[in-house]
């Protein structure tokens, strides 16, 4: 029904009967900017009303060819092997696996911000990766799948389940799919795995919330989680989130390395083991043939519209009218603007993004030899480049075409208990800082920690 009626507003008595009607649509115009949480828990309770029929992805394709007609559309069962293989390859997730995966996609979803590009999936021109983590929990439970990643070597023990899900970044919402799939004795795991997303997404939205200035800086991590799912839906509210907002580095490595720092949100983090991979990196071949070009389009966006708002950017978001959902436009008489908003960037440092790759400096300029894409970002310096020996710790840095050393020998992170103690009150960038559990400060001004 609500489709209809969205639908029929835009013929030529839809029109007229909106212009009729129009005054009771200040109703909930102003709920929403008044109340923007009650509303959107007034309008899903009204929506629970109907319950959508449970369904079920169908993803193999039953043709020898792929195309356009019902049988071709989907994969074959060796092209799922091979989706779910390089994935948990390429993440080095192929031993001592969990009895419950939770592959999570993201996406974003707010009243009043139509740059749907800069918030889902910017590798995905503005999807959202919520189907596809449906799709690769699908893939990854089917035992004919998992029988031929075993004849590739790659084997899954038959108790590991995997869930797809997917994260809302505005609201900090978390949906999962295909729970009546659950095995029973998986369904313990997943209540415990649940409300530690639960306790993560409050801790994330406490985290969000120092940079919003209209939220305060004395919230719980509960209010917090209330601010952001209210800010969500307030039709008043031009800065639903920050998105990318600061971005400034990629990590391609093991986590181990990563863990326990407080990167300010600043960071993206790419899970790879070079244990993994052979000789001749292929595994990180196919990882950076994405990574690099689509973080530093990221980074690049971000960039351009912060220094030339006006003319990479789009300026201020509060004239813009949505055209033919196509774009935006100033007013109702402007050329459509790229970019993006300056309520977007505000916030943002216009750094080029430096990627810090754990490799060998030989192994990432045959890289760039092979892909011409990557060694144009990398040599025009739109991005910068490093690699990292994570085992002795040396960096070597690339300029003017050639790896060099970089000395980190007069580097020191301050310590601190949490990240919150951190960051707590604050506005600005903070400095990175290591995560190591109960730090006190000395007299003398040194940080002791005790473990």
């Amino acid at each position: 029904a609500a489709r209809r009626v969205h639908l029929g507003s835009r013929t030529f008595i839809g029109g007229l009967l909106t212009g009729l009607l129009g005054t009771l649509a200040t109703i909930p115009l102003v709920m929403r900017t008044l109340y923007p949480r009650l509303s959107a828990r007034v309008l899903q309770m009204f929506g629970n009303i109907v319950t959508p029929a449970a369904t079920r992805l169908r993803i193999e394709r039953t043709e020898e060819q792929p195309g356009s007609t019902n049988g071709q559309i989907g994969y074959s069962l060796a092209e799922m092997a091979e989706i779910v293989g390089g994935v948990l390859r390429a993440m080095g997730l192929t031993r001592q696996i969990s009895r419950l995966v939770i592959f999570v996609g993201h996406g974003s979803s707010s009243m009043n911000n139509p740059h749907e590009a800069a918030h889902d999936c910017g590798a995905c021109g503005g999807a959202r990766g919520g189907p596809n983590a449906r799709a690769f929990a699908q893939m990854a439970n089917d035992p004919r799948v998992r029988s031929l990643l075993a004849t590739a070597g790659l084997r899954i023990p038959d108790d590991v389940h995997f869930v797809g899900s997917y994260h809302n970044t505005c609201d900090d919402s978390m949906t999962y799919y295909d729970l009546d799939r659950v095995p029973v004795g998986r369904r313990s795991e997943f209540v415990r795995a649940r409300n530690a997303l639960h306790e993560a997404r409050q801790r994330n939205a406490h985290e969000r919330c120092r940079r919003f200035e209209s939220a305060g800086t004395t919230y719980s991590i509960e209010s917090a989680l209330r601010h952001v799912e209210g800010r969500s839906e307030d039709l008043s509210q031009v800065r639903p989130e920050y998105g990318h907002a600061t971005n400034a580095l990629c990590f391609v490595g093991r986590r181990e390395w990563s863990q326990g720092l407080f990167l300010d949100r600043r960071a993206f983090l790419t899970s790879y083991d070079p244990r993994q991979d052979d000789a001749n990196a292929s595994i990180l071949e196919g990882l950076l043939r994405a990574v690099i070009p689509v973080c530093a389009g990221i980074n690049l966006e971000y960039y351009f519209s912060y220094v030339d708002s006006a003319g990479y950017g789009c300026g201020t978001k509060l004239p813009h009218n949505i055209t033919s959902l196509l774009g935006v436009m100033d007013g109702a008489a402007s050329d459509l603007r790229p970019g993006l908003p300056w309520q977007m960037v505000e916030i943002h440092d216009p750094v080029r993004i430096l990627f810090v790759i754990e490799t060998t400096p030989d192994a990432m300029l045959r890289i760039m030899d092979d892909n011409p894409a990557i060694a144009q970002l990398v040599r025009n310096r739109w991005v910068q480049l490093a690699t990292l020996n994570a085992e002795s710790g040396d960096i070597q840095l690339f300029l003017e075409n050639a790896f060099v050393p970089f000395d980190t020998s007069d580097v020191a992170l301050p310590s601190v208990a949490s990240s919150m103690d951190w960051y707590q009150g604050k506005l600005g960038h903070l400095p990175f800082a290591s995560v190591v559990g109960n730090a006190v400060t000395s007299n003398h001004g040194t940080t002791e920690v005790t473990q």
